[in-house]
């Protein structure tokens, strides 16, 4: 009898395990609401925020007083985000805020990025691919070799999976005369074909400082960019810009958002954007820049907030905010279950088990199911004072993992 007791509680157990993360899971199907937020742009014209409705043909832009606009005057008020439409209406001004308009020099200055936190949790492999940025004929090509960074670099032949030892060396040397701590901690870098330059990687060494590593000419190009004497960095994400004006989008550790600018001396100047501090593991980024104004989005847990930045300088303008609707799934997981178990994050790439609490709120319904389970179960007041416990502590997940099992409970 004890053995069976024994083995009746491990059973049980995996089951309300088991319970714990499929009616949680059933429950958010059917109740889960996506959040929908109206696209919001930051006007040059307008000088304000624009909430912008495509499907609305006639009237596709609201300000932020309510009053609302026409097609045409939505072109005009927000012209560029839309010169490719005034470019064949025959409209585009020859100059906005000042500034001389032209289709090459809006396409130069124009930022299109996003961040999602996947970006920090994502497995990487450890291998990365080093073109020539300077290729002689043509444009970018995939290399022949990958390089991995270990105690040191090593360029791997893709073909004979052989170390390439003079490569290798060559590059080794560079990095450490220039003051690279191996081992690395990350590098970060765009490794596809399909742009008009290539910068290589930024890594960070074992000392926390960021480091321009390249390929010019077959030689390494190693440079430390004294980011991180003033900034704890924490993630870097490449972007070769247009025009060549930054290198990509740094995070620190407090959350702040940067870009690393290239100055007229071939030097590097961390630019710190003037928005409030992002969590790079929940909040996704969105960055739309133009000749005059960026418009950053971010997309947190409970809403959006939105910043228009001035383009030289990345000094505030404006910031508007858009709070998150709670939906059902929320409301009904804060009423049911105090604790459930999901496999896997909403900002992560990897499947592991998680135990996701909710608050103290749900525990109420704990209690409601043990003293329901109190009058409806028979037998003993031992048997009784143990179920009262259990469901105290698991509550529907364990009630249901109780009902599955009734036989052999009975044993």
């Amino acid at each position: 009898m004890k053995h069976q007791n024994i083995f009746y509680a491990v059973i049980l157990v995996c089951a309300t395990a088991a319970c714990m993360w499929v009616l949680p899971a059933l429950v958010k199907m059917a109740t889960r609401e996506p959040q929908e937020y109206p696209f919001v742009y930051y006007g040059s014209v307008l000088k304000g925020f624009g909430l912008v409705d495509y499907k609305n043909k006639e009237m596709p832009l609201t300000d932020l007083d309510g009053n609302r606009y026409t097609a045409e005057q939505f072109d005009s008020l927000m012209p560029l985000l839309n010169y490719r439409q005034l470019m064949s209406d025959g409209r585009l001004p020859d100059s906005i805020g000042g500034r001389e308009v032209t289709p090459p020099l809006l396409r130069m200055s124009t930022v299109i990025f996003r961040y999602k936190p996947e970006e920090v949790s994502a497995p990487e492999s450890g291998l990365y691919i080093l073109q020539e940025s300077m290729p002689r004929r043509g444009g970018l090509s995939i290399p022949p070799d990958v390089f991995r960074l270990r105690g040191g670099i090593e360029f791997v032949d893709a073909a004979t999976n052989r170390v390439d030892e003079k490569k290798s060396a060559r590059f080794r040397k560079a990095m450490e005369k220039a003051g690279f701590a191996f081992p690395a901690r990350w590098a970060a870098g765009n490794p596809t074909t399909l742009k008009s330059y290539d910068e290589g990687y930024f890594c960070l060494d074992a000392r926390g400082r960021l480091f321009h590593l390249k390929m010019v000419n077959g030689r390494p190009y190693v440079r430390d960019t004294h980011a991180g004497d003033s900034i704890d960095i924490r993630s870097f994400s490449m972007y070769e810009a247009p025009d060549r004006r930054f290198y990509g989008f740094m995070f620190d550790r407090k959350g702040s958002l940067y870009i690393l600018e290239s100055d007229l001396a071939g030097g590097y100047e961390p630019r710190k954007l003037g928005m409030g501090p992002v969590d790079p593991e929940t909040d996704l980024v969105t960055v739309m820049g133009n000749l005059l104004y960026w418009t950053v989005t971010v997309e947190t847990p409970g809403g959006r907030r939105y910043y228009a930045l001035d383009t030289p300088t990345l000094g505030p303008v404006a910031e508007y905010h858009i709070d998150a609707e709670p939906d059902r799934w929320e409301r009904v997981s804060r009423r049911l279950f105090p604790v459930y178990l999901t496999m896997g994050r909403e900002n992560s790439s990897y499947v592991a088990p998680h135990l996701i609490f909710t608050g103290v709120a749900a525990l109420a319904a704990n209690v409601v199911v043990a003293l329901l389970a109190l009058l409806a179960t028979g037998g003993g007041r031992k048997r009784k004072v143990w179920t009262v416990c259990y469901l105290l502590l698991t509550g529907i997940a364990g009630l249901a993992a109780m009902a599955l099992l009734p036989r052999l409970r009975r044993e």
